[in-house]
């Protein structure tokens, strides 16, 4: 029987009380496991002993427990303890806040999205309906009147992102781009934000224009060009930002 990690004060990162503590236990679990400082087959630290270093109540810590084995990172034995799986998180696919801080994960996020997306864009050239082209003009048109707020127009962004897959027609690309949704959000609302008064805005604008124009006019390969390139823009953007950026204090 593989052996309880010792908990030790570097072994994790201090809490930084957020409203919901068993995610952040969950994730930073799931990043030792994904790292590897947890090896499949290995027995995990007790609740209690997770407890103790993070400073919260064993109950907390069966909340992260619990997310972690629903995603298949973590086996729980009654009376003996909880193991990393052998192919943990083989089963559920997540992607992780910490993955968007690191310039060579979040651009693999971003050339996975660029595929999705514009395969995405060139579907709803196909089978948009009438319907769904009026969804998508309105859209469009509360991307164009947010222009002026960054928040603002990075959610109705996504929302537009949202409304060409939906005309799709294709309820898996639906549950993939929600997903994406919510990991990259605060990179998007990034974008946003270091873009105001610049000419990036009114470019990001055109960049929606021709997607639309081009599911309208049902010419599927330029729709799935117009957003390979629109978010091609935005990745490239993304990762100069972050090149810019100073380290971390540890």
């Amino acid at each position: 029987m593989a052996r309880p990690e010792t908990v030790s004060d570097a072994l994790f990162g201090s809490l930084a009380r957020p409203d919901n503590l068993p995610d952040e236990i969950a994730q930073q679990i799931r990043e030792k496991i994904v790292s590897q400082a947890f090896e499949p087959g290995q027995r995990l630290p007790t609740e209690q002993e997770l407890a103790q270093r993070f400073g919260v109540s064993r109950n907390v810590v069966r909340e992260a427990i619990a997310r972690l084995k629903l995603s298949g990172y973590i086996e729980t034995r009654r009376g003996v303890g909880s193991f990393v799986a052998a192919d943990p998180g083989l089963h559920a696919f997540e992607l992780l806040p910490a993955d968007l801080l690191r310039a060579d994960a979040l651009e693999h996020v971003y050339q996975l999205r660029v595929e999705i997306e514009a395969g995405a864009a060139a579907l709803a050239a196909q089978h948009r309906t009438e319907a769904q082209i009026d969804q998508l003009r309105d859209a469009l048109r509360q991307v164009d009147e947010a222009s002026g707020d960054w928040r603002q127009g990075a959610a109705r962004a996504l929302d537009f992102h949202m409304a060409v897959c939906q005309a799709s027609n294709n309820p898996y690309f639906v549950r993939l781009l929600s997903l994406f949704g919510r990991a990259i959000g605060d990179a998007v609302r990034t974008l946003r934000y270091c873009s105001t008064g610049t000419d990036r805005v009114t470019q990001i604008e055109q960049e929606h224009h021709r997607i639309f124009d081009a599911i309208v006019a049902r010419d599927s390969e330029a729709a799935r060009a117009a957003m390979r390139e629109h978010l091609s823009n935005g990745m490239q953007r993304r990762q100069a930002l972050l090149k810019d950026q100073p380290p971390a204090a540890s």
